[in-house]
């Protein structure tokens, strides 16, 4: 569905939400990296900060964008699919949770680790179905399903499916996020 008129309002919103939260990352990666030089601000901190902020996206964001005619109410899947989906959803928001909680309220080494393991779980699962769509002839979109984001890098245009940019994005935060609690272990 790629004209905005032709999509409910809450799927509209939720794009916008994606967009939002994508600026969102940007301002937290750009405060952590001013944390890194001008304060004291430790790094295990920082490493929180940008894993439950990468939680959040999954705990909300991905039921905003599936639970809609693009995915959970999409009339050309089958109910078994649908079924599918809103499960694996379901198992995200639990594990934001599940992550949020271990970095906050039974804070310990271990259980960063554990938070770190669960977020690191939902990219490593994205790509290994991504690199085997040709197996079960499955696709990254559908017609009527999620529109691609449009990047202009040096003067060209560039489409990117927008679970690709997601992830991706994600991908490279907790990435970082798991360097910094790494430095931290080993630098102590």
């Amino acid at each position: 569905m790629l004209n905005p008129q032709e999509r409910s309002r809450a799927f509209n919103f939720a794009l916008k939400m994606q967009d939002i939260f994508s600026y969102v990352v940007g301002l937290s990666i750009i405060w952590s990296i001013y944390a890194l030089i001008f304060t004291q601000i430790e790094l295990i901190f920082i490493s929180k900060v940008l894993l439950t902020l990468i939680s959040v996206g999954f705990g909300t964001l991905t039921p905003l964008i599936d639970f809609n005619e693009s995915h959970a109410t999409n009339p050309l899947w089958t109910g078994h699919a649908r079924f599918h989906l809103v499960w694996q959803v379901n198992a995200m928001i639990i594990t934001a949770l599940l992550s949020i909680v271990l970095l906050w309220f039974f804070y310990s080494v271990t259980n960063h680790l554990i938070a770190i393991l669960l977020n690191y779980l939902w990219i490593f699962s994205f790509y290994a179905t991504v690199f085997g769509l040709k197996l079960f002839d499955g696709e990254l979109n559908d017609i009527n399903g999620v529109p691609p984001v449009f990047i202009n890098i040096l003067g060209r245009k560039y489409e990117i499916d927008r679970n690709i940019q997601a992830i991706t994005g994600s991908l490279v935060v907790i990435s970082y996020a798991s360097a910094l609690f790494l430095s931290n272990i080993y630098l102590t």
